[in-house]
């Protein structure tokens, strides 16, 4: 007996949260986690049409945070700390050296993905 697998992938979740800190500890609280394909899939499309930009000056702290897991694979594919804009866009971050924005469009549909 033959048995095809197609389309079979990791598993995968956006798990969205809440950055905190507290005295010297800082961290996120996961409040969410979504695995629709589609929210998946417009996430990475967002993300691949960010553009990069210098560090910002941001003063406070990030109002959300996201990432993308592949549990079965144990891995975080993407992670963005989000800054929302009094404009209708967004700063993002990826926890390292990296800045993107996205345009009030893109920052909508991530918030309507991320049930923000």
């Amino acid at each position: 007996m033959t048995v095809i697998l197609s389309g079979c992938s990791a598993n995968e979740v956006i798990r969205v949260g809440t950055p905190f800190e507290d005295d010297d500890t800082e961290g996120v609280k996961f409040n969410d986690e979504i695995t629709d394909d589609e929210a998946i899939t417009s996430l990475r499309t967002i993300i691949d049409n960010s553009n990069q930009i210098d560090k910002p000056n941001n003063k406070h702290e990030p109002d959300a945070f996201f990432q993308l897991n592949r549990p079965d694979d144990s891995v975080i594919e993407i992670r963005r700390y989000i800054w929302f804009q009094d404009d209708g866009s967004a700063v993002l971050f990826d926890g390292g050296s990296n800045y993107s924005t996205l345009t009030k469009q893109q920052t909508l549909e991530l918030k309507n993905i991320l049930n923000l």
